[in-house]
């Protein structure tokens, strides 16, 4: 049977695909943490990864063992994180994970007035998938989640923040730049940049486009709207985003247009249920609400007169 050790091993090397970043994360050294591997292949009968192109690429068994661990291996943090915090007496620490577009975004104007009111509070800042988010709130791993239209789970808590309109970038340059809005058929002509199927922002997009009987063809998909925006900064294309990821283009480099029919997206901060918020984590959320007020006004579209 496996140890917590080693399914710490194993764990790094899913996520990070090579002993060399593994050994790293955990404080191992490589030769290590490749025995490791070895010592477990050979306790469990069956190879664990593959070798490809100097990546490891796990099997399927390695997959359903991850999957089945996760879980517990969570839970576990989630207790030694809480025995660290009991032992030095952390009163004063605030555990905050966002997804991607909004550690970019928001999640910096909301510390930058939280820290000047808190400035001896310990901070911990993840970025993580909505998934993984949701599992650490789950564990005890982070105090609160901020993300854009969450998944539901009976014990998450999701409480709306602000509702968003999408917006259009494109580069100052194309036609685009000097409508008055965007419209689905305005983009027939243009090469889309847009989140991969499956996406809930994808989702919302592709029916505005509906809704215009317009047809949905992205050329380039992008998992995240930050990387969706530095595309459209080097003239690859044109992209549907939220205004807080809009607000970090280059004014230089990107125009933002109103979007037409409105696509709202709205901002969640959620947490575990059932559960009395942190004092820190209320303060917090506090901050969230003003950098949402502050971040709406109509500068939005005057990127470019």
């Amino acid at each position: 049977m496996l140890n917590l050790r080693q399914l710490e091993v194993l764990r790094a090397v899913m996520r990070l695909r090579t002993t060399i970043g593994a050994a790293a994360e955990i404080g191992m050294s490589q030769p290590a943490v490749s025995n490791a591997i070895k010592n477990m292949e050979a306790q469990l009968g069956f190879q664990l990864f593959d070798r490809v192109n100097n990546r490891l690429v796990p099997t399927e068994e390695a997959l359903s063992l991850y999957h089945d661990a996760e879980p517990m291996f969570l839970m576990f943090q989630g207790i030694r994180q809480k025995a660290t915090d009991l032992r030095h007496s952390r009163t004063g620490r605030l555990r905050v994970t966002t997804t991607a577009e909004l550690s970019d975004s928001l999640l910096p104007l909301a510390l930058h007035s939280f820290a000047a009111q808190h400035p001896r509070v310990d901070l911990s800042l993840e970025t993580r998938s909505m998934i993984e988010m949701l599992d650490g709130l789950e564990a005890g791993i982070t105090h609160i989640g901020l993300v854009m239209e969450p998944d539901t789970r009976p014990g998450i808590d999701a409480r709306p923040l602000a509702q968003l309109e999408m917006v259009c970038l494109c580069p100052p340059e194309s036609p685009l730049a000097s409508l008055p809005f965007v419209t689905p058929q305005d983009l027939q002509t243009s090469r889309l940049i847009a989140p991969p199927p499956g996406t809930r922002v994808r989702a919302l997009v592709q029916e505005a486009f509906r809704s215009a009987a317009q047809p949905f063809t992205p050329s380039i998909e992008v998992r995240f709207m930050n990387v969706g925006l530095r595309l459209v900064e080097q003239g690859l294309g044109v992209t549907i985003v939220d205004p807080l990821t809009a607000r970090m283009g280059a004014a230089d480099k990107v125009v933002a247009r109103p979007f037409r029919p409105d696509v709202p997206i709205s901002v969640y901060a959620v947490l575990p249920r059932d559960k009395p918020i942190p004092r820190l984590a209320a303060s917090f959320l506090r901050h969230v609400r003003e950098a949402l007020q502050q971040a709406q006004p109509e500068p939005l579209y005057s990127l470019r007169a």
